[in-house]
């Protein structure tokens, strides 16, 4: 009875602070406003994101031709 109680209040306080949240964020003028970079330029968004998704990609290629290279004796 006291946890439904004081879930209910709890409930009742938070509400309309998600309300304001959400008419706050919905204030976008332009695509892309709400997102934590900058896509105005389509050139520097496109380099960005091939450096994001490329290096992580390429670390076990590069990982397993170290060890190989160790193996064969070329790196000491």
């Amino acid at each position: 009875m006291l946890v439904s109680r004081l879930g209910l209040s709890a409930t009742r306080r938070v509400l309309p602070l998600q309300r304001q949240w959400v008419r706050r964020s919905h204030d976008a003028t332009y695509k892309g406003q709400n997102l934590p970079f900058d896509i105005t330029s389509p050139r520097l968004t496109a380099i960005k994101f091939f450096v994001f998704f490329s290096i992580p990609f390429a670390v076990p290629f590069i990982i397993v031709r170290y060890q190989l290279k160790k193996a064969a004796g070329h790196y000491i």
